[in-house]
């Protein structure tokens, strides 16, 4: 393999020194010892001229080192820069020794590689990677997965500028933060710091109210995402009226029946009924707000300071199951409802939030799924149901996700799926909402 060109400068720079320092040791202390033919005096100023000759080229090269690592943004930030530095390099060295430019150094054949520039934010928690785009290196980039060259961080996303003159790859840390709450207090004072119609999933992880798909099987622990999603809804301005849908009767439905007792179902007849409810609510929104659109174009309910609506359903395939067994009346227009809310909602705030075991296009039509803009997918999940949620499988990061740790996208906000922890609630979710 051919040695990088800078390190082999770097090599021939320390070998200089190393001669420096030892011709200069010699001749300052160890020759005049043994009485050299020389005269003393001259032998001591040579050696200690090749002393500091090397002392001023280790304080420059430590120098250029401080501000080549941004030294001055903190120790930390250098050695973090500079160990990615060492790794990216030796990765593309090894991975395009078809693609290098070979210059000679002496007689010796050395790589040239392209620019490389690294940017750390967030205290150390992302950043990105700017390297050079060229012809010889662009097939390359394109298909290189530099994480294991970043040591604890991983790429989220990587693209081209807009010049194609660079590829850019996104990076954070590999440690999904799972945030604990042991009270509530405390979880309403994180929610008190975020912009009002947001929604956090860790200290990372910030998105807008909107329609949603949360999809893990059982212990992934997307029921207690989902109460940590509603309780932030609680926590808004203008609390959003709520409707909760369990054709299981399950935990969802307790929940639902202690924050709104007359909009939680649980059999399909009336989830079906309580879904009618929504839909004319909607249609009722949208009668209302022609006075506001025809002031201001693209407003919606959030510029008008309007209640959204949000509709949870848990288990939608079994609620779907049992709708595609009654009669024809009954399937369309449950399929007009969803398809109706779903594609005109989010301007008027009625958005709705579909929770699921697996995201089968056979219960929910990908005509739909594709206008959820926020999809969640907890816990290890099967190659199908990341293809079916996200669209895409080979590039998604490769983790070990616990409880409550998953992988999200949110159209317009992240390229690709990103990795997410949602919080761990330790306090009675019960008494809570129930003492609100």
């Amino acid at each position: 393999m051919l040695q990088d060109r800078r390190n082999k400068f770097f090599v021939l720079f320390v070998s200089e020194i190393l001669i420096c320092i030892i011709v200069g040791l010699a001749m300052a202390f160890v020759l005049p010892a043994h009485n050299f033919p020389l005269k003393l005096n001259v032998l001591k100023q040579i050696g200690h001229s090749l002393l500091v000759l090397s002392f001023i080229q280790i304080f420059t090269y430590l120098v250029y080192w401080f501000i080549f690592h941004k030294g001055y943004k903190g120790m930390k930030y250098a050695f973090v820069h500079a160990n990615i530095m060492r790794k990216l390099r030796l990765m593309i060295l090894e991975a395009s020794s078809k693609h290098t430019t070979q210059e000679y150094v002496g007689e010796e054949k050395v790589a040239r590689l392209p620019k490389i520039k690294i940017i750390l934010e967030d205290n150390l928690k992302s950043g990105k990677v700017i390297i050079s785009n060229s012809i010889r290196f662009h097939k390359l980039f394109k298909e290189m997965e530099i994480s294991s060259a970043l040591g604890k961080y991983v790429v989220l996303e990587q693209y081209l500028s807009d010049d194609f003159n660079h590829y850019i790859y996104k990076f954070e840390l590999a440690e999904t933060e799972q945030l604990t709450f042991e009270n509530y207090k405390d979880f309403q004072l994180l929610c008190s710091k975020h912009e009002n119609g947001t929604l956090f999933i860790d200290n990372r992880n910030m998105v807008p109210l909107h329609h949603a798909l949360i999809v893990g099987s059982t212990g992934s622990g997307k029921t207690y995402a989902t109460y940590s999603l509603i309780l932030q809804l609680l926590n808004f301005s203008i609390v959003p009226e709520i409707y909760f849908a369990d054709p299981k009767y399950s935990a969802l439905y307790v929940f639902g029946k202690s924050i709104s007792c007359d909009k939680t179902a649980g059999s399909t007849n009336e989830i079906v009924f309580l879904l009618q409810r929504f839909y004319e609510a909607m249609q009722k929104r949208e009668q209302e707000v022609q006075k506001y659109l025809n002031s201001k174009l693209d407003s919606d309910y959030k510029d008008w300071d309007l209640q959204a609506h949000v509709f949870v359903i848990d288990e939608f395939s079994s609620f779907q199951s049992v709708v595609n067994t009654l009669d024809k009346f009954t399937r369309d227009r449950v399929n007009m409802y969803l398809t109706n809310i779903i594609q005109k909602g989010r301007q008027l705030g009625f958005f709705m939030w579909i929770i699921m075991q697996k995201s089968d296009s056979k219960i929910l039509p990908t005509y739909l799924r594709d206008n959820l803009v926020f999809k969640v997918v907890l816990g290890q999940a099967t190659d199908t149901t990341y293809q079916t949620a996200f669209e895409e499988y080979a590039d998604l990061p490769k983790r070990n996700f616990q409880q409550g740790q998953g992988l999200y996208t949110f159209q317009g906000l992240t390229r690709q799926p990103k990795v997410c922890s949602f919080p761990t609630l330790k306090f009675d979710i019960l008494k809570t909402v129930r003492t609100r």
